[in-house]
C-alpha cells in the first residue's frame, strides 16, 4: 500500500532558530514549541511534546492508510517538520517536505484576499451586488461581495454541476464554469444562512479580473506571490500546475476514508481548470508557512480592511462532518478556530490545512496526500496545536474527539466533501 511508518524518525526535521515570520526572519529557541509564554522548555517537557506530536502523526497515517503525510509546526520555539510515507505508490519514491501539492480550496483564501485588496484600493465595495460585476447570477441584484466571502451567498455550490463534473478531466474554461453553475437554483435567500459555495468564489475570481485588470493567475503572482517570496505557488494556467519535486495524490477508484490507495489510483494528473479560483492552486509547506502568516495578519491588506474582515464571523459545520466536532467560524476568506486563521482544501488526492495563530506566532499545516480521510486535515491541526499547548484553546473538543474518525462522506462525492 506504500506506507511507510518507519521513516516517521528519520524523515522528522528538530531544528532551532526559525521563528515564523513573512520575511522568514530568525527567531530564538529549540525543538518543538511548547508554551505561549516565551519560557524554555525543559528537556522532559519537550521529550513529551515531541512523543506526542509523533504519535499523533503515526495515528493519522495508520487511520486513514494515506501514501504520505507532511505536517509542519513553526512557532518561536522552534520547528517540527515531518515527511512521512511515499511521493508515489509506483516508484516507491520517498515523500521530502520540498514537494509541491495540490491545495485545493486554500486557494479561497488567495482568491478572497486579492479581493479585500481590491476593496482597499476602492475599486470595490464589500457591499457591492455580485450583479455590479457579472450578469446571470441568480439573485445577482441582492448578493454582495461580502455574503460571497463568508458564503452567506444562498448560492448553490455549483461545482457538483454534472456538466462541470463531467469536464474535470479534460478542463473548463471560467465561461463555461460560470454558465454551468449559473443554472443551479439558490439554497437560500442571500444573507440568511451560511452554506458553503465554490461558486460563489469563482464569482469573486471574476470581480478580481474584472476590478484589478489582469487575469487571476497573474494577480496572485503580482500581488501575493512574489511580495511574500512565494516560490513554488500558483495558479495553472494549463494542465496541474505541479513541478518535480511533486508529491503524487491519491483519489480515484472509490478509496475509502481508511482505505489504502493503489497506483492505479492517482488523481495526480487532473487538469485543475475545473476548480480555477475556490480550488486550483498548487504550493509547498514552506510557501504555505509564509502565506499563513500573511493572510492570518493581514499583511496585505489595508488595517481597516483587514479589521472588516475579521468582524461578525459565521459560525459553520461542513457537510459530511468534515471539520470534526470543534468549533469553526468564518470570516472573509478564511476559517478560524481557537484563535488560529487559515484555510482548509480538499480535492481527489489531497486534503490539507494551514492554520496560523498571532497570538502565538504558531503556524501548524497538515497535508494528506489521499483523499478522502477518516481524520481529516482540521482536526488533525488541532490536535497538533493542542499537543503543543494544551487543550484550553477554544477549540470545542478534546485531543481524543480531534483524532477520532469523525468524517462520513463517500469516497468520490464531491458534494459530501467541503469542496472540490
Amino acid at each position: 500500500m506504500g506506507r511507510c511508518t518507519g521513516r516517521l524518525l528519520g524523515a522528522l526535521v528538530l531544528a532551532g532558530a526559525l521563528a515564523v515570520s513573512a520575511c522568514g526572519a530568525p527567531g530564538g529557541g529549540t525543538g518543538v514549541p511548547g508554551s505561549s509564554d516565551g519560557a524554555a522548555l525543559d528537556a522532559p517537557t519537550e521529550a513529551k511534546v515531541k512523543f506526542k506530536v509523533k504519535e499523533i502523526v503515526r495515528r493519522f497515517q495508520d487511520t486513514n492508510r494515506t501514501p504520505g503525510v507532511l505536517v509542519g509546526i513553526w512557532s518561536p520555539k522552534g520547528t517540527f517538520v515531518s515527511a512521512t510515507g511515499v511521493a508515489d505508490l509506483a516508484t516507491g519514491a520517498p515523500l521530502r517536505a520540498d514537494m509541491q501539492f495540490k491545495i485545493a480550496s486554500q486557494t479561497k483564501t488567495f482568491t478572497a484576499n486579492l479581493v479585500l485588496q481590491l476593496v482597499g484600493e476602492g475599486k470595490v465595495a464589500l457591499d457591492d451586488h455580485v450583479s455590479r460585476w457579472v450578469a446571470g447570477v441568480p439573485n445577482g441584484d441582492r448578493i454582495t461581495i461580502r455574503q460571497l466571502l463568508n458564503h452567506t451567498s444562498g448560492l448553490a455550490d455549483g461545482f457538483t454541476s454534472p456538466t462541470v463534473q463531467g469536464q474535470i478531466a479534460t478542463g473548463c474554461t471560467v465561461a463555461e464554469l460560470l454558465a454551468a453553475e449559473a443554472k443551479f437554483p439558490p439554497v437560500a435567500p442571500p444573507g440568511t444562512k451560511w452554506s458553503y459555495s465554490n461558486y460563489g468564489y469563482n464569482l469573486l475570481g471574476r470581480v478580481v479580473e474584472l476590478a484589478g485588470g489582469q487575469d487571476l493567475s497573474a494577480a496572485v503572482q503580482q500581488r501575493i506571490a512574489r511580495p511574500l517570496g512565494l516560490r513554488r505557488t500558483l495558479l495553472p494556467t494549463s494542465g496541474n500546475g505541479l513541478s518535480a519535486p511533486f508529491a503524487h495524490g491519491y483519489g480515484l477508484g472509490g478509496v475509502g476514508p481508511t482505505q489504502a490507495p493503489t497506483a492505479a489510483d492517482d488523481a495526480t494528473a487532473l487538469p485543475a481548470s475545473c476548480l480555477w479560483a475556490h480550488g486550483a492552486m498548487v504550493s509547498t509547506l514552506s510557501d504555505m508557512r509564509l502565506w499563513s502568516r500573511a493572510l492570518a495578519t493581514g499583511a496585505l491588506l489595508e488595517p481597516e480592511v483587514w479589521a472588516e474582515a475579521q468582524k461578525n464571523t459565521v459560525p459553520f459545520v461542513f457537510a459530511g462532518n468534515y471539520n470534526g466536532p470543534g468549533t469553526w467560524r468564518y470570516g472573509l476568506g478564511f476559517v478560524e478556530s481557537g484563535g488560529f486563521i487559515g484555510g482548509e482544501g480538499s480535492f481527489a488526492g489531497y486534503e490539507s490545512s494551514t492554520m496560523y495563530s498571532p497570538a502565538r506566532q504558531t503556524a501548524i499545516e497538515v497535508v494528506s496526500t489521499k483523499n478522502p480521510n477518516a481524520i481529516t486535515p482540521p482536526p488533525m491541526f488541532q490536535a497538533l496545536a493542542m499537543a503543543v499547548y494544551g487543550t484550553g484553546l477554544g477549540f470545542g473538543l478534546t485531543p481524543e474527539q480531534a483524532l477520532e474518525p469523525a468524517f462520513t462522506g463517500g469516497a468520490g462525492s464531491p458534494e459530501a466533501r467541503p469542496e472540490g
